[in-house]
This record gives C-alpha cells, structure tokens and sequence, in this order.
C-alpha cells in the first residue's frame, strides 16, 4: 500500500514539474559549458565558505556607561487600559468638554 502511494504522489510530482526535462536529442555538451558550469560551482562554494567564516568570527561587543546628565528628562508613554464594565449611557465627546461632562454620571 506504501509502495503505491508513493508512486501516486511521485507521479503527481513529476506532472506538477515547472521546468520538464529537455528531451536527449536537444542537449548539446560542450568544453565551454563545462567551464562555465565549474566556474559558477567553485564560486557558490567560495562564496558560501566565506560566508561561514565570516559568521563564525564575528562576535558582539556590549558596552554599558551610566547616563551622568540628571538635568535631561525621559519622557515615557503609557496606555493603560483598565477591564472593567462602564455603565455609562453617554459617550465622551472631547470637544464639547464642558457640556458632556455633567452627562457622564455612571452608576458603578
């Protein structure tokens, strides 16, 4: 049962294929060809061990100093939002302040 189930997806994958095969009788080898196709492979692997390299001999540096200016100030945001039921039948209208502010008596 394995062995034709394997079968099925491999034949859907093979059907699925973007880039089919070239059929043999298209295919010309060439010396330029193989040159090409050595030169690109030793340039990836050159490429690639560099880069292995190059992430095996970097390392960070932390530095830590204490903020001596006292006179500056941090401004820091906080957005609280508090999880319990309002009763409240009004809603708050910024711009008329003054006017919705007695209508905002809650029952809690």
């Amino acid at each position: 049962m394995r062995r034709l189930n394997r079968k099925k997806t491999l034949s859907l994958v093979k059907e699925s294929d973007a880039f089919p095969k070239v059929p043999d009788s298209y295919v010309e080898t060439s010396a330029n060809g193989g040159t090409v196709s050595l030169i690109a492979l030793t340039t990836m692997a050159l490429l690639a061990i560099m880069e292995f390299s190059v992430y095996q001999d970097t390392w960070m540096k932390y530095e830590y100093e204490v903020d001596k200016d006292f006179s500056s100030k941090l401004r820091i945001n906080i957005d609280i939002t508090v999880a319990m039921k309002c009763h409240c039948k009004y809603t708050f209208n910024s711009t008329n302040l003054y006017r919705s502010a007695h209508l905002l008596k809650c029952s809690f």
